[in-house]
């Protein structure tokens, strides 16, 4: 008796889940991009395979591989001064 109200309870816990629509898809007519409409109200934008923006002001590929190239850049110089501040300390503490 004991597991079929726990059964139970659990398929009714799970029925507000159920009841959620899909999220539907909308082009804004002024900029052409495309966002997810969900059905309470909420809005967010759609994205493209690659992680960018479904826009078509949005050029795929030279952006996105300069700003890589950019942050690979950055990293490198932080690992780099990180690597010169760790090797500073060690002699320090020799």
């Amino acid at each position: 008796m004991l597991r079929i109200c726990l059964v139970a309870g659990g398929l009714l816990a799970t029925v507000p889940a159920l009841a959620l629509d899909e999220p539907v898809a909308w082009k804004d007519p002024e900029s052409g991009c495309k966002y997810w409409l969900t059905p309470q109200g909420g809005i967010a934008p759609r994205y493209r395979a690659n992680g960018q923006p479904d826009c078509p002001a949005v050029e795929s590929g030279d952006a996105v591989s300069q700003t890589g190239r950019d942050i690979t850049r950055e990293l490198g110089r932080g690992l780099d001064a990180l690597k010169r501040e760790v090797d500073r300390l060690g002699d320090r503490f020799k």
